[in-house]
């Protein structure tokens, strides 16, 4: 009878020990990602998901959020958004994922838009710069990168405002990216009454000549190109051949260090918007960026994409905390439209509200100087 009523005693003390235990702290809480690990943009994809990795080996190092680690899972899309459509599935399905964090791609991204809104599966951060994600507005995602409609009102501004000029091309890739970023242009050119030459190319395109001297005929001085690196390289050329040297600029991706491995000298004197520190910042949050890099991710290579990942595997975290450790659809929405100028130290402070899940509305002015890119302003509003 002893050992009966004894062995009752252990079983309920060792039920109440586990109750005093959150029950969660068991389970890790588990995020997924899709993004392109493989083909063209696989540098880029592999790193994004390089940062999310460290962000969340430097938290689960600390002991994760409320006594829970972070476990993520990452899919390969090679960029093409039906297979975006299909990990995102798996993920959140079968993985049981509580959100979809820094997906990869802007196509992708947007794919991934009706299924978000029938799963009410948290979008977080993807690495997209495109109008369609945050408007109209989508209850469950939200963005921190400044969208390319947003980099070219801060363009515009600095445009007409510091450089005074006036005569303007935009030579412009002729998709839902170039249509975006054009948009962005026009509504401030408009606004100040000034036009705006023109000038779309479609993807693939090799041979620039006629959009260049189209330009240099209009009278030109200050071309806008929005579209790859290589492209821009392309252009630089083209006009050097035609004796012609307007200002050039462009949006984030023309701040690329390849900018200068493909048009060399003739990229000096460039501007391009930044949405994030450069990686040679003395910012300290750049510099623990850098060494969390190197000590979960030696071998890899940081990078301003990686740096998006590990910001993103940040910004969950502190989600999570603010959440008091809940991973539901609604306590994730709601903590986040209640984040107000949080300073990341990596780009812009963000803020989202129940109207507005575009986090940052913001971008720096950098400029190509010694075969470098350098900040030369502050972060600039769009408004």
């Amino acid at each position: 009878m002893i050992w009966k009523v004894l062995g009752r005693s252990l079983a309920c003390a060792a039920a109440v020990a586990m109750m005093a235990l959150p029950a969660s702290a068991q389970e890790p809480v588990k995020v997924g990602m899709s993004g392109p690990f493989s083909g063209g943009l696989s540098l880029l994809g592999q790193s994004v998901r390089d940062g999310v990795e460290v962000a969340f080996g430097e938290v689960n190092d600390a002991g994760g959020v409320n006594g829970r680690k972070l476990q993520f899972i990452a899919e390969d899309d090679g960029y093409e958004p039906m297979r975006t459509i299909a990990s995102a599935r798996k993920l959140v399905e079968q993985d049981k994922v509580v959100a979809l964090l820094a997906v990869t791609g802007t196509a992708p991204s947007a794919a991934l838009l009706p299924f978000v809104t029938e799963s009410k599966t948290p979008l977080l951060f993807p690495y997209a710069f495109a109008n369609a994600l945050t408007t109209p507005l989508n209850r469950d995602v939200f963005t921190t990168l400044p969208e390319v409609r947003v980099q070219m009102m801060v363009l515009a501004n600095y445009i007409l405002k510091e450089l005074k000029q006036t005569k303007v091309a935009a030579i412009y890739q002729n998709d839902d990216f170039g249509q975006d970023a054009v948009a962005g242009l026009e509504e401030r050119f408009k606004s100040a009454n000034v036009p705006l030459t023109k000038l779309p190319f479609d993807r693939g395109t090799t041979n620039f000549s006629g959009v260049v001297a189209q330009a240099k005929g209009a009278g030109v001085e200050h071309v806008v190109f929005l579209g790859i690196p290589k492209d821009a390289a392309l252009v630089m050329r083209e006009a050097n051949n035609l004796g012609w040297k307007p200002q050039f600029s462009g949006h984030n991706a023309l701040g690329d260090p390849q900018t200068f491995q493909l048009a060399g000298p003739l990229a000096e004197g460039a501007i391009a918007i930044a949405v994030m520190e450069p990686l040679d910042s003395d910012k300290p949050a750049v510099k623990a960026f850098l060494a969390a890099q190197q000590k979960y991710k030696p071998n890899s290579k940081p990078t301003t994409y990686s740096m998006h990942g590990y910001q993103s595997g940040k910004l969950f975290a502190e989600i999570l905390k603010r959440t008091g450790g809940k991973t539901d659809e609604a306590s994730i929405v709601s903590a986040l439209e209640g984040m107000k100028n949080f300073d990341t130290g990596l780009m812009a402070p963000l803020s989202f509200a129940s109207d507005q899940h575009a986090g940052a509305l913001s971008g720096a002015i950098m400029k190509a100087e010694g075969g470098k890119w350098k900040i030369i302003s502050g972060w600039l509003s769009a408004n």
